[in-house]
């Protein structure tokens, strides 16, 4: 049953053994992108069946002429992180942290074998003001508009805190490479 196809039309259906499968198939997916967000692991499991509660909500407005199953599905657990974080607590604007904007245009080059651990503990050191906003843009491919929309901020504080978070990896990565 690996046609996600014909999995989601049976899935449509009420067959249990569709639903078990695509939890099955994409549940690791899910979890990574759990991890990228830097969802705590014991609040993990949890952040999971609402994502998949979503899923299989939404899955009749699954429209595979718009966009693949596996875009559709990153977007809503992109959502339902999102969501949760919100409602846990109070969104901080940029102007409430007052915080200094420094341009720093020296790229540093990283090896390619840069351990997917330390990526993720990377971002979960993230300030979480930038955290959001460079998972989106960076690693989901979301424009400064969609995130404006999705975080409830300007497309402007979404570019400043895309070029501030990337400033803060920069100089921890550069920091790594100087002590690996």
């Amino acid at each position: 049953m690996k046609d996600p196809k014909n999995i989601i039309s049976k899935c449509l259906k009420g067959n249990q053994e569709a639903c078990k499968s695509l939890y099955d198939q994409h549940v690791p997916y899910a979890y990574g992108i759990c991890q990228r967000y830097s969802v705590p692991e014991h609040q993990m499991k949890d952040q999971i069946q609402i994502i998949f509660s979503a899923i299989f909500k939404s899955l009749s407005s699954f429209d595979q002429t718009k966009s693949s199953f596996k875009t559709w599905f990153t977007r809503i657990c992109i959502n339902k992180i999102l969501d949760e974080r919100r409602s846990s607590s109070r969104q901080i604007s940029l102007e409430e942290l007052n915080i200094e904007h420094h341009t720093n245009s020296t790229d540093y080059f990283i090896e390619e074998k840069l351990d997917r651990k330390y990526i993720l503990k990377l971002l979960a050191k993230m300030p979480e003001q930038y955290k959001n906003v460079f998972n989106l843009f960076i690693i989901d491919g979301y424009s400064h508009k969609e995130i404006a929309n999705m975080l409830n901020i300007s497309e402007g504080a979404s570019r400043i805190t895309l070029s501030r978070s990337r400033t803060w990896a920069q100089k921890e990565l550069a920091n790594y490479m100087n002590y690996s």
